[in-house]
């Protein structure tokens, strides 16, 4: 009896995408104040790769006292 050589490539798998309609949650203030600080941090570092991009809005918003953060979250 001779052995059948199975397909062993993986498929694909596809994005699910939200129900039409659906409304998306509101950003945190976390990601607006990354959103509006991000090309700023870029522009500063030229070499820096994404990670550390995220890593340096991280020690950003950190050091924000908590009056700060409250802007970004009612914005």
């Amino acid at each position: 009896m001779a052995k059948t050589k199975t397909d062993t490539t993986k498929a694909t798998k596809k994005k699910v995408s939200a129900a039409p309609g659906r409304k998306k949650k509101p950003l945190s203030g976390y990601m607006k104040f990354a959103k509006e600080h991000r090309q700023q941090v870029k522009d500063e570092n030229a070499d820096i790769t994404f990670g550390q991009i995220g890593k340096k809005l991280g020690e950003m918003w950190r050091a924000l006292d908590d009056k700060e953060k409250e802007e970004y979250k009612n914005k």
